[in-house]
């Protein structure tokens, strides 16, 4: 714990070195400030207290602000959008170097042999968040995969995996990155070479700060998108009765990559049970065979099992339809987040998940979410890919149990919830589970304990190359935890 005196030197120090700066800015504690107060809280924790936020507005002012931390031996964490599910992105106390002023994009529509020929690509800045990503390609008939939340930071959501709306058809967000700048532990900016790319694709900012990166973009103006919401009084029935039919479609028809299906379970204190939601669309031009599709996908569920009480899907441009899907998600929350990865949502697996998700047992809060994230065998990012260190590459299903709340007296019992479910769900048959994870969505703890197993054959390389960039572990408040 830090006293007062050594707090106050701290601040002190950071004064005069944002002084000599003009294009860093920063805010204290000891400073009343308006703007430090906006700018404090993140997602998980709207009552996060940093000492001092530190806010560069260019590449060059990032690499000084990390060498000036690094050689006085200040720690410090990284945030842009603060949607960490485990609130990495701020520790109450400390220093927060915050990247959402670097938020350019700049779009190449030429293409390039390195990136296959006719690709086009944007160079965009480590601190923009998808919203804006999507506003500025928007405009010119692109798209480029995403997550469903407009205010997470798209490089942090990309850089560990990056499961969304777009996977089927383009691949995950980690397959989209081609190139990166990269502020190191001395501050030295640098071009990420081979094996630093591959590094940053799915250990994220273990070596360094990426302040730019180049990612594919695809031309898309329109897409078919929405929600099924469906009510049950039999919330069991409905979820094993939707796995059934879905597995069995599967089975006998080819579903289009151009079609992705998210499904989650939302618990509200306005409605009498938990609430059923297929968040679907459709990527192609072809309009009328998404319609047909996602009409199939609509009846999968009979209703005698329960009702469909709201179809929003519309032709609609691709960032409307992420704010829609957004404002489905409380602003700020306390708690974490639990997961298991499954080859497939057994009937074993399924049954886990309608007994915790049934009105007797999820708790109601508005922060509490169950959802299940599908990487389908037609996605491009469903193959073996030496050029990252994401293992996840086999057909799956991310079953997590967002166990967080926005009334604090409901936090503990959600927390409990969401700590049995994780252990029942790993209580399923073991050859059923992925051995692999989502590292976004596992605390520190996990990681420390199972990083073997998460990054299975790339852990000596990755090790390796933490000992040679960052001996020091300057970048020691990484996701990854190296």
């Amino acid at each position: 714990m830090a006293t007062d005196s050594s707090t106050a030197g701290l601040t002190s120090k950071l004064a005069r070195f944002s002084s000599q700066h003009d294009d860093i800015i920063l805010l204290t504690t000891t400073i009343e400030s308006e703007s430090f107060d906006t700018l404090r809280p993140i997602f998980v924790n709207p009552h996060a207290s940093p000492l001092a936020i530190v806010r560069p507005s260019t590449i060059e002012a990032v690499s000084a602000t990390v060498s000036f931390l690094a050689s006085n031996k200040i720690p410090f964490t990284v945030r842009v959008g603060g949607h960490d599910l485990h609130g990495r992105s701020v520790e109450d106390g400390g220093v927060v170097l915050d990247l959402r002023l670097l938020n350019q994009v700049v779009i190449d529509k030429s293409g390039s042999e390195a990136v296959g020929g006719k690709t086009a690509t944007a160079r965009i800045g480590g601190g923009v968040l998808i919203g804006d990503l999507l506003s500025a390609l928007e405009p010119h008939g692109l798209v480029t995969p995403v997550g469903t939340v407009s205010g997470v930071g798209y490089l942090g959501w990309a850089m560990h995996g990056g499961y969304g709306p777009y996977s089927s058809g383009f691949g995950v967000g980690i397959d989209q990155i081609v190139a990166a700048k990269v502020v190191d532990a001395t501050g030295r900016v640098v071009d990420a070479d081979g094996k630093l790319l591959k590094a940053i694709k799915g250990a994220g900012g273990a070596f360094g700060v990426v302040v730019e990166a180049v990612v594919r973009v695809y031309e898309l103006d329109s897409i078919l998108a929405g929600t099924l919401i469906f009510n049950s009084q039999d919330l069991a029935t409905t979820i094993r009765t939707f796995n059934k039919a879905y597995k069995a479609l599967a089975l006998t028809e080819s579903i289009p990559s151009a079609l992705n299906i998210f499904s989650c379970i939302l618990s509200s204190p306005q409605t009498p049970a938990p609430i059923f939601i297929l968040l679907v669309n459709w990527t192609s031009p072809n309009l009328s065979e998404g319609k047909e599709w996602i009409e199939k996908i609509a009846t999968l569920i009979p209703s005698a099992a329960a009702t469909l009480a709201a179809n929003t899907v519309q032709k609609i441009k691709p960032k409307p339809f992420i704010e829609a899907v957004s404002k489905l998600v409380a602003p700020s929350v306390q708690g974490r987040m639990y997961s298991v990865s499954f080859r497939e949502i057994t009937d074993e697996v399924a049954g886990v998940i309608a007994h915790f998700t049934s009105a007797e047992r999820m708790p109601r809060d508005e922060g509490v979410l169950l959802e299940i994230h599908e990487l389908r065998a037609v996605s491009p990012s469903a193959n073996p890919n030496t050029s990252s260190v994401f293992s996840a590459r086999e057909p799956h299903f991310v079953v997590a149990a967002c166990a967080t709340a926005v009334h604090e007296e409901n936090v503990e019992k959600v927390l409990k919830w969401g700590e049995e479910l994780q252990v029942a769900l790993k209580r399923t048959k073991r050859e059923n589970i992925l051995p692999t994870s989502y590292i976004s969505f596992i605390s520190r703890e996990e990681m420390e304990r199972d990083q073997e197993r998460i990054f299975g054959g790339h852990l000596p390389f990755l090790k390796d190359l933490k000992r040679r960039l960052d001996p020091e572990n300057v970048f020691k408040a990484a996701v990854s935890g190296l």
